[in-house]
């Protein structure tokens, strides 16, 4: 049965439309980009690409506190007058971190470049607080037209966003301006999704504005505050351990070893942003309808798992031959990226299948529990990078070590989600 087919017993009538309407969202974003990379490790060094990664690993990093996780609350509430009060404290949130880390930036520059062995990212450490405050306000306004059903907005502002910034990355590439990297790039594509994605949903927040109310908003703030005390944290902790290779690697094994390892978890996350970052809009929009709703949440999950599993398999295993052949596509300096995509491939396949079931966490209000997990993790992928480069000086090592703890971390995952969503444990 082909995977279409499969995604069709998936979903009922409307979430086939929605499901496909941010798929080809996602799918249409992911082929620019896939086809432009090899131009762009023609065009860039392995250096300028090291430098990009880590400058994307701290944005993603810091988007995770940048509005206390409260964007996730925007679908909870069962009115839309209430939703709108959270846009707004969103919104509150994020310029006042938006403000706290330009302060902060501009103050300890040169201690925290020193502190991360990053001297060489140079300049463009003040661009991430830019970075982090557009990265926000496009995920706080997904997070508001994935409430309002509206996911074309979402896929068009997506697709304007992988446009702008691939074919604004060769520009600068075949430049005289070459030097300047691939990050001016990636903020023209932000401002591009934000300008896009701001104009296709205005109308749907303006003609609620009447509901917005200061006291209204802190009421919510206060009923939702088992986000920002658990999720945020959660979130954070979770993320710093998805970015934490980036960043030790760029300190043990300098910036090409970390523009090899970034290329190859793009690769291999490649599936996950098509799929699985669609997957996950639809399943917290509906798992959090059928909670509320009391329906049955197991069977959802168990039904999800089941498709996502078999949709998995021929797609790593396809990555997992086209590996094999990386240095004619990206050019003999990033052969190298072919063997890190094959040690990885069996921890991103099960991050795959867990990605989108992974929200139920926040719809049945788990965080606290699932916040040791994190943090025992985290702890597990310092050890692994650490003891790769203590012991033997060798990234290799340092990744063969990463994989199997994520491998096993995510079948740990997938046996916890089941269980929390039985009736008998919500």
């Amino acid at each position: 049965m082909n995977i279409i087919s499969l995604l069709k017993i998936k979903f009922q009538k409307q979430n086939i439309k929605n499901f496909f309407t941010l798929l080809s969202g996602s799918v249409g974003s992911q082929i620019i980009i896939f086809v432009c990379t090899p131009i762009l490790t023609r065009l860039f060094s392995e250096e300028i690409f090291g430098i990009y990664v880590l400058y994307s690993s701290s944005i993603l990093l810091l988007k995770t506190i940048s509005t206390l996780n409260y964007e996730i609350a925007i679908v909870l509430p069962k009115r839309n007058k209430d939703a709108i009060n959270i846009l707004i404290l969103n919104f509150i949130i994020l310029t006042c971190f938006f403000l706290f880390l330009t302060a902060l930036i501009y103050t300890f520059h040169n201690q925290i470049l020193t502190l991360l062995n990053i001297e060489r990212m140079g300049i463009f450490i003040y661009f991430i607080p830019l970075g982090v405050f557009l990265s926000s306000v496009i995920s706080v306004l997904n997070y508001w037209n994935n409430r309002m059903n509206s996911f074309k907005n979402i896929a068009l502002g997506t697709i304007s966003r992988a446009t702008t910034l691939s074919s604004s990355q060769i520009i600068v590439g075949i430049s005289i301006y070459n030097f300047i990297g691939l990050i001016p790039g990636l903020l023209i594509g932000q401002i591009t999704n934000l300008i896009v994605i701001i104009k296709l949903s205005f109308k749907s927040y303006t003609q609620l504005k009447h509901h917005i109310s200061l006291n209204r908003i802190f009421f919510l703030a206060k009923k939702y505050k088992d986000i920002p005390l658990f999720n945020t944290l959660l979130s954070f902790t979770e993320t710093l351990s998805n970015e934490l290779p980036v960043l030790l690697i760029t300190k043990y094994f300098g910036l090409a070893p970390a523009a090899f390892y970034g290329l190859a978890q793009k690769l291999t996350k490649t599936p996950i942003a098509i799929i699985g970052n669609s997957a996950n809009q639809i399943f917290v929009n509906n798992a959090s309808q059928i909670f509320n709703k009391q329906g049955n949440l197991y069977q959802f999950v168990t039904k999800s798992y089941k498709h996502l599993f078999l949709t998995s398999l021929p797609i790593y295993l396809l990555l997992f031959i086209i590996s094999f052949f990386l240095k004619f596509i990206f050019g003999k300096e990033w052969e190298e990226v072919g063997i890190f995509v094959r040690i990885i491939i069996p921890w991103l396949l099960l991050t795959f299948i867990n990605t989108p079931i992974g929200s139920i966490v926040v719809i049945l209000n788990k965080q606290k529990e699932f916040l040791l997990y994190e943090i025992i993790l985290l702890t597990a992928r310092f050890l692994c990078i650490y003891a790769g480069y203590i012991m033997y000086n060798n990234i290799l090592v340092s990744l063969i070590y990463l994989s199997s703890i994520g491998f096993l971390f995510g079948i740990f995952c997938f046996f916890y989600f089941i269980r929390i969503s039985k009736p008998n444990n919500i």
